[in-house]
């Protein structure tokens, strides 16, 4: 197990490192930002026995929340938090698998209740393509939003990621028929963020009579 853990730490160490070094080798600027949105936006920090209002930002790109305290950025510790307000957003944090190892992170908020859906914002780093431009020439580094994974928590169960209608269904306790009636005759697709919070909250809906 020792073995395993520290092979698998080592991966990653080499795979950060294998990133930064190539953002270090270009002395060209890196297009796109790691953030979801480079401002900081007054919020609120929850602990389990108090709150902190301060300014914060999510970094996408390395998935931890941001903040100043007196001028000074900092990094919240996920583990001690339960979650953030920023602006209209709510963030919760969990643990999840991100590339074969347990990592905590933030996913937001889109709709609760019985069920809970979170939505998981991720930004990847792209290396300086050769030739690749339209014109021939090449692309230079740049940070781009991956597409958006979806979550959903039953209770206070564990998180899962959304992947289909069937299983779905066979994860919920109750309602199952009229969950797929509903997704049959609105035709809800799984890769529509909208569709998906109209499926949460028509089962919350049920949940609630």
């Amino acid at each position: 197990m020792i073995k395993k853990m520290t092979f698998a730490w080592v991966i990653g160490c080499l795979t950060l490192t294998t990133v930064f070094a190539q953002q270090a080798a270009s002395t060209d600027p890196i297009k796109g930002s790691q953030y979801v949105n480079d401002n900081y936006v007054e919020g609120t920090v929850f602990y389990a026995d108090k709150s902190l209002n301060v300014p914060l930002r999510y970094n996408a790109f390395q998935d931890v929340m941001e903040y100043q305290q007196s001028g000074k950025p900092l990094v919240l510790d996920a583990k001690n938090v339960q979650r953030v307000s920023i602006g209209d957003e709510t963030y919760m944090t969990f643990s999840y698998d991100a590339k074969g190892k347990q990592k905590m992170g933030f996913f937001s908020v889109l709709d609760s209740g019985q069920m809970t859906l979170f939505r998981k914002k991720s930004i990847v780093y792209q290396a300086p393509l050769k030739g690749r431009a339209l014109d021939g020439g090449d692309l230079p580094a740049q940070y781009k939003p991956a597409p958006d994974t979806y979550y959903y928590r039953l209770g206070d169960g564990s998180l899962k990621e959304v992947d289909n209608l069937k299983s779905l269904l066979a994860d919920l306790p109750e309602n199952q028929n009229a969950i797929a009636d509903f997704a049959k005759k609105e035709k809800i697709s799984f890769k529509k963020e909208k569709d998906l919070v109209a499926l949460v909250k028509q089962y919350n809906a049920l949940a609630d009579n």
